[in-house]
């Protein structure tokens, strides 16, 4: 996957939560959390892994490695970039 592919992949629709109640959408490089908040992102790749730079952290960790689950594209898993721990997961 390239980067302007996992672009398409997150603004393809609007991302819940698991086990939460917030709504996730991401649009013009910037996540609309809930329609409050508007942070903008870059991604990059890093040893063949994508990583979303936020200009404020939305979760324990400023930087996330992203992981699509292959066989469920509606589902996108985010892990700290430094500690590895799964820190959030949204489903389509």
């Amino acid at each position: 996957m390239t980067l302007e592919e996992m672009y398409v992949l997150l603004e393809s629709r609007a991302y819940y939560e698991k086990g939460g109640t917030r709504k996730f959408s991401f649009a013009n490089n910037s996540i609309h959390i809930d329609r409050r908040a508007l942070i903008p992102f870059s991604i990059y790749k890093d040893n063949g892994c994508f990583i979303m730079d936020p200009d404020t952290a939305f979760a324990e960790e400023k930087e996330l490695r992203i992981e699509i689950n292959s066989t469920r594209v509606d589902s996108i898993s985010f892990y700290g970039r430094n500690s590895g721990e799964k820190l959030l997961t949204l489903e389509g």
